[in-house]
């Protein structure tokens, strides 16, 4: 889900992730030699198998080499390893596929071992990757097409994941018509940006509900100056914000469009971080700061600091997306009559404002070069969806999220989840806390308005499900957008440019800079053109230029 959740407990990204469902990645390749423990074990698996569909059992068993993030004990049962588990049995016993892992390394260190592993070609038959990685071994032609056996093997359920959002999920993927690998794509939707507000401040201060641009800008003056908490003194301010600037759900009251591609008037894709709309915003951040509305030291402060003044009291406004409620939770036990909400962005003239799509990929899943089995690839992705959304989920799900933590699809070798799930979720609860009639809902549907049901009656531990599922929640304002098209689409969903692998970097330090600068008031709002020009010369025209040669060749 990235949208990044930085600084986000452990538990509380856990069961946003168990929600919002995210997926890992994987990697192969190398010499007949070098792998040969990969091969099928006899003539007779290749012919069943070719008979087959989408879950039948290879018979001999075939093997299969990849590599693994550390997950954590919690993550498994109770004498299971991350190499021996509900899942890894379930392929061998299921599929027949017997799944190995080179090596298993903290999340943190993935990455690098993998371009280790990269180097080394001795690659494994199932390839977990960054869209870095799987151009570089693109480019190099160690990966098989998936094209036919996607088409062949596929189930229903997993071909309708990737049909959704017109395909977007596998367009980073396809080259030349050819599909290349697979990807866990949690879709756009969970990632729309939103504003948080402390609706008990507003109404002790009689403020009306924000429809405007204008409405933002005064509530948050409003909680800086007018004294919201009632202890006589001005020491809360209207905005939080971080030194990593989350503040898209501003900029987007100005029609600004940060780190997002979009069509100029003229048809061509542009960077819209320079866009003319961002300085406009950027100029009003600039006089909040001035006047104090913004926490006076956020350039200094992470997003786990920031968050300790929100939950101390001290800010009544916040930029986050959907997942917003666990940062806030605790607030809640304290004292109930705190009620944070969300609502959509607003404009800032007779223009409707939009969210912009964050579109990212959760992982890449290819198969190397040579590999007797690709079609493997696809049974395992058809395995977990049907573990965790078809009807195995009935009586196999629990068993397979590991019960009492439900953390247990983090060992699965490569998942995908159905996208944009949680707020098709909502459609349901909804329906259903007004009707009362649950027979139609689904699994996860039915959890979500459980855990509702058990706040109202009480359990304040619930309170987050309330405001990411309910009726005034976090997923009925990403329907909002939803239903009124109010969703702006990033132009360029591809894998990264060469240049944008090389000067990347360079262009978002440049902006981050510049704009804490700006906002601070040691820049003047000018230097924004200046750092335009910096962005353009330092490498944005070229990546602008080979952004628009992709769109344009697919």
């Amino acid at each position: 889900m990235k949208r990044k959740i930085k600084g986000l407990p452990l538990m509380a990204s856990a069961i946003v992730l168990s929600l919002v469902f995210s997926g890992c990645s994987s990697n192969n390749s190398g010499n007949s030699s070098g792998n040969s423990s990969s091969s099928a074990e006899g003539n007779t698996s290749v012919q069943t198998e070719m008979e087959g569909g989408p879950l039948t059992k290879y018979d001999p068993p075939i093997k299969l080499r990849s590599t693994m993030n550390e997950t954590g004990k919690e993550t498994l049962a109770q004498g299971d390893t991350h190499s021996n588990n509900i899942w890894t049995r379930g392929y061998e016993e299921e599929l027949g596929i017997k799944v190995s892992y080179d090596w298993i390394v903290a999340d943190a260190n993935y990455n690098d071992k993998m371009n280790v592993t990269l180097a080394s070609g001795d690659l494994p038959d199932l390839l977990k990757v960054s869209t870095v990685q799987f151009e570089q071994l693109y480019e190099a032609g160690m990966l098989e097409d998936l094209t036919g056996v996607f088409d062949k093997y596929a189930s229903d359920l997993v071909k309708e994941y990737y049909a959704e959002e017109d395909g977007a999920g596998l367009k980073p993927v396809t080259k030349d018509g050819k599909l290349m690998a697979m990807v866990s794509f949690p879709g756009s939707l969970d990632s729309s940006d939103m504003i948080w507000i402390r609706k008990d401040w507003m109404d002790k201060l009689n403020l009306a509900e924000p429809t405007s641009m204008q409405d933002i800008i005064k509530i948050a003056e409003d909680f800086t100056f007018k004294d919201p908490d009632g202890n006589g003194k001005q020491d809360t301010y209207g905005i939080s914000l971080n030194k990593d600037l989350p503040i898209n759900a501003f900029l987007l009251g100005y029609h600004a469009y940060l780190e997002t591609w979009i069509k100029n008037a003229d048809g061509e894709v542009v960077n819209g971080t320079i866009q003319p709309e961002v300085k406009a915003g950027i100029a009003e951040l600039q006089r909040l700061y001035k006047e104090g509305v913004i926490d006076p030291e956020f350039g200094v402060k992470d997003f786990a600091k920031a968050m300790e003044d929100v939950n101390a009291g001290k800010s009544g406004m916040l930029f986050l997306p959907q997942w917003a409620p666990f940062q806030v939770k605790d607030m809640i036990k304290k004292d109930q009559n705190v009620n944070w909400v969300p609502y959509p962005v607003q404009s800032i003239d007779d223009q409707p404002a939009k969210t912009q799509n964050h579109l990212t990929i959760g992982g890449v899943f290819a198969v190397r070069k040579g590999y007797e089995h690709p079609e493997a690839l696809i049974k395992l992705l058809n395995f977990q969806a049907e573990k965790m959304f078809g009807e195995s989920a009935k009586t196999e799900r629990a068993k397979y999220l590991n019960g009492d933590t439900g953390l247990g699809f983090q060992n699965a070798v490569v998942s995908n989840l159905p996208p944009n799930k949680n707020v098709k979720a909502q459609d349901e609860v909804e329906k259903a806390l007004e009707s009362g009639d649950t027979s139609n809902m689904g699994l996860e549907a039915k959890l979500f308005y459980d855990d509702i049901q058990s706040y109202r009656g009480g359990d304040l531990d619930k309170w987050h499900m309330e405001r990411i599922f309910g009726p005034l929640s976090s997923q009925s304002v990403i329907k909002h957008y939803r239903d009124n098209d109010l969703v702006l689409m990033n132009e360029f969903i591809y894998a990264p440019t060469k240049t944008m692998n090389s000067k990347a970097a360079t262009l978002d330090k440049l902006r981050a800079e510049t704009f804490v600068k700006i906002i601070y008031g040691s820049l003047p709002i000018d230097e924004f053109d200046k750092f335009v020009a910096n962005w353009k010369k330092l490498g944005g025209d070229q990546i602008t230029k080979e952004v628009n040669d992709i769109v344009k060749a697919n």
